[in-house]
């Protein structure tokens, strides 16, 4: 009898994936890149063909580390960043390149959206719905040919099974359903002028089977056929699954190529809202916050900082140790982490990375740890906006993401945020192990989600050192005025 469960999480940069075991330990993780491109300003755009041909390197990869066959696969769960789109024609070919999260070219169709039905918040550039209404209006053509609107899960879903569907958190994320329901809102369907016959026919729970591997494709990835397919979720929804946050109150960062902060909360009439998105577990949901840039400000540095040291094995213990050897400096140079515009704390699709306070005795060091205590000001500014909100009730702060690995940056974020922040084990794995549960949930295996805290360890508590809560707390303000004092100058140089 199948015993392990294979786990996907496509990301901004690359997929990861892992071999789970019964007792949802990793006995086997591997990562495939693929690059994101940027054809004009605001595009980000991905080739389908990347994820395919990812998809397949990691199945084979997975199963050769661990010599096992697609006969020893019981379940298969997908996660992935939401918000892109891509069409497909009736054969599943991909009529266009995925368009991702990051993508924010959508702007004034978001402002017509929100104009038309009178809600500020109902669409961004950044949201699924204003980027239809851009193809319906400047690709007409590849919207006529196309049988499915889909998004990465949703396809690698087709591709897989020959049917597809989509999971809530990724149906939600479009911005074609409020409030949190399991049916498209067919008046803003309507508003926004897509074709509901485009949209798939199911809104899937996590634990949910798609359906079963049956395609040349399956097999070609080294799986057999009859393999269930699980909806899964959206990577941020993951997030709290992989650190087990499935309780009110309960809080996470998560530190990828993208990162985000956010808070675990019931779902009910009264708590809606547009930043409050349902998780993989029913009937839960959670305020989140997403700031775009965490690992691509980092790689971007070492790219331009650590050109002859970039392919050392070392070169994150390299930065930390610089950025260690400088943590007493008090020089006040600011870094806006802002590499593709920003959603949150602030949502400006014009802002851009800016270095403020330069003079010659400022090192690559310097410049680092301001990335670093940029992004941390992100954190603050979000937690922030939660207490504003009367929503920072918490019972703790987790961390993960490949970012996390790093304990001189996220020692900087729990001094700037003033927080106990904990790091988990295996923290660049933790989504695809919290991810696992859809599978034994779906299969009987487990009752319900509350089994991740067996499964969920702490490795690290990181307590923020009061020797620099007044650098940091003047900084924060800095930070913020840098921010507003160049707002009109950023639209004027890139709206």
């Amino acid at each position: 009898m199948p015993k392990y469960s294979i786990t996907y999480d496509f990301g901004t940069g690359s997929v990861k994936g892992a071999i789970i075991n019964a007792k949802h330990e990793p006995i086997a993780s591997t990562t495939e890149a693929y690059p994101m491109y940027t054809p004009e300003p605001g595009f980000a755009e991905q080739k389908v063909e990347d994820y395919l041909s990812s998809f397949v390197k990691v199945t084979k990869r997975l199963l050769l580390q661990t010599n096992l066959t697609g006969e020893d696969i019981k379940g298969i769960v997908i996660s992935q960043t939401s918000s892109s789109l891509l069409f497909a024609d009736e054969k599943g070919k991909a009529l266009c390149d995925c368009v991702t999260w990051v993508d924010s070219r959508a702007a004034e169709q978001a402002k017509n959206l929100n104009e038309m039905s009178g809600l500020d918040e109902l669409a961004t550039s950044k949201r699924v719905s204003a980027k239809i209404a851009w193809f319906l209006e400047k690709r007409p053509k590849v919207v006529a040919k196309a049988k499915y609107l889909l998004d990465v899960s949703a396809y690698m879903y087709l591709m897989l099974t020959g049917t597809t569907a989509m999971d809530l958190t990724a149906a939600y994320a479009t911005g074609l359903i409020f409030p949190i329901d399991k049916e498209w809102n067919e008046a803003i369907v309507e508003m926004v002028g897509v074709d509901p016959a485009l949209l798939p026919e199911r809104i899937i729970d996590s634990f949910e089977i798609v359906g079963y591997t049956n395609t040349d494709y399956a097999l070609e990835a080294g799986l057999v056929h009859g393999i269930p397919v699980f909806g899964g979720c959206s990577d941020n929804a993951n997030g709290h699954l992989g650190t087990a946050c499935i309780n009110p109150g309960d809080a996470h960062i998560y530190m990828g190529s993208s990162g985000w902060l956010s808070v675990t909360t019931p779902i009910d009439d009264e708590s809606a809202s547009f930043n409050q998105l349902p998780s993989a577990i029913p009937g839960i949901g959670y305020e989140y916050f997403c700031t775009d840039s965490v690992g691509t400000t980092i790689d971007y540095l070492i790219s331009t900082l650590y050109k002859e040291e970039a392919d050392r094995e070392d070169i994150y213990q390299l930065i930390q140790d610089e950025v260690k050897a400088i943590e007493d400096d008090e020089k006040q140079v600011l870094f806006l982490p802002y590499i593709f515009g920003e959603e949150a704390p602030i949502d400006d699709p014009n802002v851009r990375g800016t270095l403020l306070n330069v003079d010659s005795n400022v090192t690559r060091a310097h410049i680092m740890r301001a990335a670093m205590e940029g992004i941390g000001f992100n954190y603050r500014w979000i937690k922030e906006n939660l207490k504003e909100l009367d929503m920072w009730k918490v019972n703790f702060v987790r961390v993960i993401g490949g970012g996390a690995q790093s304990d001189a940056h996220v020692q900087i974020i729990a001094d700037i945020m003033d927080e106990p922040i904990i790091r988990l084990d295996n923290t660049r794995f933790a989504g695809n192990i919290g991810l696992s549960m859809c599978i034994h949930i779906g299969l009987g295996e487990a009752k319900d989600f509350s089994e991740l805290n067996k499964f969920i360890r702490e490795e690290k508590t990181f307590h923020p050192r009061k020797k620099y809560r007044k650098r940091y707390d003047e900084m924060f303000e800095y930070f913020k005025r840098s921010y507003f004092s160049l707002k009109d100058l950023y639209t004027d140089m890139n709206g």
